[in-house]
């Protein structure tokens, strides 16, 4: 007999197979309430310049050419495990509160799988400067590597 576990929203009593969170009804209900909860917090950031920024029309070719650059895939991925793996955020290696100078240069991006972009942010926080210098190490050697002559 497969496992079950009760609904994981306060109170619900639904049993559910082990795998699945929520029943169907409270499903709709986290959801509205973490985009309610996104929603709040978004408007309450303190770097609303910064928020402002990654909507601009400049952010977005600046990000597209990024893409162009690393053919899509996820460089610190390819670098620390060897495979190619889709990426799907553009990530400034020195940040905007940091520099705000080097938000539109391509070569202080790099294109990140979202589960390594978070990953590099908890690195920054033990040691950002080691970090950072590693990122423009695999730039370098991706540009030596694979846009020889270009």
């Amino acid at each position: 007999m497969p496992v079950k576990k009760y609904c994981s929203y306060t109170g619900c009593r639904v049993l559910l197979p082990e795998d699945v969170q929520y029943c169907e009804k409270h499903a709709k209900v986290k959801q509205q309430d973490n985009r309610r909860r996104n929603q709040k917090y978004k408007q309450q950031r303190n770097d609303q310049k910064e928020q402002h920024f990654y909507k601009s029309e400049q952010w977005e070719r600046c990000r597209q050419s990024a893409i162009v650059f690393y053919f899509g895939m996820d460089i610190y991925e390819y670098y620390t495990t060897g495979s190619i793996t889709e990426g799907y955020t553009a990530h400034h290696i020195v940040e905007l509160k940091e520099d705000w100078s080097k938000a539109l240069d391509v070569n202080n991006i790099i294109y990140l799988t979202e589960s390594n972009h978070q990953l590099i942010h908890e690195k920054y926080k033990k040691s950002k400067k080691q970090v950072q210098r590693l990122l423009y190490d695999m730039i370098l050697r991706f540009y030596e590597e694979f846009r020889v002559g270009v």
